[in-house]
């Protein structure tokens, strides 16, 4: 009987794991693995222990599962101190689930489902001591137990069994902690589909929430269904001219120089750069001194006249460097004498 027990033990497992991948995504196949503390019967010459153990578990319905499961390890002997046992234990078994077995991914099942287990098994003691013989008996089980659904394919699972040995007429207890990994086809959870609304100027936003009914097509809208403000750009550029050699601010520029004022003040978070510049003629050193005269004359202006603050403004000089004509000609060398700014600004409308 024994050997028959191992032989459909041996051929439920092989069945189990050699299963083409595809076969196992069909079916709900779960991998159990854990820790049990063995409570061993008092007329046995062991003391209690904890082992690791591992199974296999196969759902055909919501509520049934078939199991094997295996746990080998050394257990003390207590008459023979320094000496120790291999204990084994096979069991097949049918679990009842209370609650839908298979789980999916929005946790709808029962997360906390309690189970009752029933089984046969193959017990051997193998001492490892001279003079020992090994034991092998044919056991029946049955135990409750409690497995959390901690993820779609992940669950703990913890419970009690009794092991009644057959041959024996005694009784071991064992309490099993697992860790469980289903391998089936996990059910997705459904999409939930929000209502259509009525929304007049198709906008995006319900008629109910909408503070803008009439919103033009193609219009970006806010929250409440009303035109977003439109970007607009405002931009200013500043050219002052100046004689050979000289710093002097020439009064055809005065406008000019009101217009800078007015936009720096419309837009008073803006800071300028204003850049000076000369021709190619005379030293090098002493043309960059005067394009830095030049650049402050126009800040010392803006400042003085029109009242700008002089935080917001910076003079550089540049010298001879970017020329903007050719410094071959009078005509060119007058257009290289200047002092530019230049300013872009985004707002709203």
């Amino acid at each position: 009987m024994k050997k028959q027990f191992l032989a459909a033990g041996a051929a439920v497992g092989f069945i189990l794991t050699s299963m083409a991948p595809t076969a196992i995504a069909d079916t709900p196949i779960t991998l159990n693995a854990g820790a049990a503390h063995w409570y061993f019967s008092s007329d046995r010459d062991l003391q209690n222990m904890s082992t690791p153990w591992a199974g296999l578990e196969w759902a055909f319905s919501d509520a049934w599962a078939a199991e094997i499961s295996f746990a080998q390890d050394d257990a003390n002997n207590e008459n023979f101190p320094g000496t120790d046992t291999e204990v084994t234990l096979a069991n097949l078994g049918m679990k009842y689930y209370a609650g839908s077995y298979i789980v999916n991914d929005s946790h709808q099942g029962t997360r906390l489902r309690p189970y009752a287990v029933l089984g046969a098994g193959y017990f051997s003691m193998d001492p490892n001591r001279a003079g020992g013989e090994k034991e092998e008996d044919t056991t029946v089980n049955a135990g409750l137990g409690v497995r959390w659904m901690l993820t779609s394919r992940f669950s703990a699972s913890l419970d009690a069994r009794t092991i009644y040995n057959v041959d024996k007429s005694n009784n071991d207890t064992i309490a099993y902690l697992g860790l469980n990994y289903y391998l089936g086809n996990v059910t997705p959870a459904p999409v939930p589909v929000a209502a259509a609304c009525p929304d007049g100027d198709g906008d995006g936003v319900c008629d109910e929430f909408d503070a803008c009914l009439d919103t033009p097509p193609n219009t970006r809208v806010d929250s409440t269904g009303c035109p977003l403000p439109v970007a607009q750009v405002a931009s200013i550029k500043l050219k002052v001219n100046f004689a050979f050699d000289s710093d002097v601010v020439q009064e055809r520029y005065f406008t000019d120089l009101g217009e800078l004022a007015t936009f720096l003040k419309r837009f008073d978070q803006v800071d300028v750069s204003i850049d000076g510049y000369t021709d190619s003629v005379g030293d090098e050193t002493y043309n960059q001194q005067l394009s830095q005269r030049r650049a402050q004359a126009v800040v010392d202006m803006l400042v003085n006249t029109h009242g700008i603050d002089p935080s917001r403004l910076k003079a550089v000089g540049f010298g001879e460097s970017d020329p903007v004509a050719s410094n071959d000609t009078a005509e060119g060398r007058a257009e290289n004498r200047r002092v530019m700014a230049s300013l872009e600004v985004e707002f709203d409308e």
